[in-house]
């Protein structure tokens, strides 16, 4: 819950500069950088992590890994990062900063889970409709789960849509077992 207060209020600061500067989408995309160039390069990250590696170390590693291909106000954020010792919670910080830049553009992300990939088609349609009931624009993000058997789960914030076989399976089940509690009920009576 700190940790997320913290991200919260990092990326908020962030924003808030990027918003001002009128660069919401290109910071973004520089964090989205600097995560992917973390993701590939392990090392880097664990080095940047590791609180035993000095302050001025760490600024020179990303100045010459990163510097270039980010903007001065993503790089100076990162030296931010690591001047406060904060640079475990960058993933968690990014996360935040594409919230509140989905926040700002209205829109919601709708998690999908269905038994097979879907259709390019039905995808867009399934937005389409999804964006039609919230009146917001809508984010798509499509997670494969065999288990299924068939249909969707749609989740859209705290709200869950289950259109799953396996739902509906379960459902059969609990009516079959109410309907047999209420017939062996009735047979205890008349005995």
């Amino acid at each position: 819950m700190i940790k997320e207060a913290v991200a919260r209020r990092y990326a908020k600061g962030l924003f808030d500069v990027a918003c001002e500067m009128n660069i919401l989408e290109e910071a973004a995309q520089d964090l989205d950088r600097v995560a992917a160039l973390l993701e590939q390069e392990p090392d880097l990250k664990e080095i940047l992590e590791y609180r035993r590696v000095p302050t001025r170390v760490k600024k020179e590693i990303v100045r010459g890994v990163i510097g270039a291909s980010i903007s001065s106000v993503v790089f100076g954020f990162m030296e931010i990062l690591i001047d406060k010792h904060r640079e475990r919670s960058f993933g968690a910080i990014r996360e935040s900063y594409h919230d509140f830049l989905r926040k700002h553009k209205n829109i919601v992300v709708a998690v999908v889970k269905t038994a097979y990939p879907l259709e390019y088609q039905f995808e867009v349609r399934l937005q389409e409709v999804l964006e039609k009931a919230t009146g917001k624009n809508i984010e798509l993000r499509v997670d494969v789960q065999p288990e299924l058997i068939g249909g969707l789960v749609v989740q859209i914030g705290d709200r869950v849509y289950d259109g799953s076989i396996i739902k509906q399976l379960e459902m059969i089940g609990s009516r079959i077992m109410e309907r047999s509690s209420r017939s062996l009920g009735k047979l205890e009576v008349e005995i």
